[in-house]
């Protein structure tokens, strides 16, 4: 072992380590003159189509943000009409239910007083026809009267008394 590393020098040049950097230069050579600017352009063009997206991608998220706030205002404003939609309702369905009520009110009050109208030709009728059966029974019993030849004294008191009863209904 001692005698290998004394043969071998610390620093040494291999000629095949010469050639394969010779190579590698020339491939570096040939990568620079024929690969590097399509290379370049497609990573260009790959950088550009993803800066465009990326772009593109925040102005979509930019307006559809904005879309949302104005989704968000429309459903406010919605909910807003809504409101008041309900409330011109229930405000109309008070008005209306007020003109029910007044004119409810006005109907009944026509029909009572329709009704004490004819409650009173009703009276008045009924006094008429008892007035009337009245009388025929006066006269009925008058004659009765006559009929019997009672005394004429105590016939016409019943008579006056008759006709006095009547006169007080």
């Amino acid at each position: 072992m001692n005698l290998a590393a004394q043969t071998m020098p610390a620093i040494s040049i291999d000629i095949n380590m010469f050639w394969q950097i010779i190579n590698f230069l020339v491939l570096i050579a040939i990568f620079n003159k024929y690969l590097k600017k399509p290379l370049n352009k497609i990573l260009k063009t790959r950088k550009d189509i993803i800066s465009n997206d990326l772009e593109e991608a925040r102005k979509n998220k930019e307006e559809a943000k904005l879309e949302k706030e104005e989704a968000e205002k429309q459903l406010k404003e919605a909910k807003k009409q809504a409101n008041e939609m309900i409330l011109t309702a229930e405000k109309k369905a008070d008005q209306r239910k007020e003109e029910i009520l007044r004119g409810a009110t006005s109907q009944r009050d026509k029909i009572l007083k329709s009704a004490e109208i004819e409650v009173g030709k009703m009276k008045a009728r009924a006094k008429g026809e008892i007035r009337e059966e009245m009388q025929a029974l006066a006269v009925k019993l008058a004659e009765k009267i006559i009929k019997e030849k009672l005394d004429s004294k105590h016939s016409n008191k019943l008579i006056n008394n008759f006709i006095n009863e009547l006169g007080e209904e």
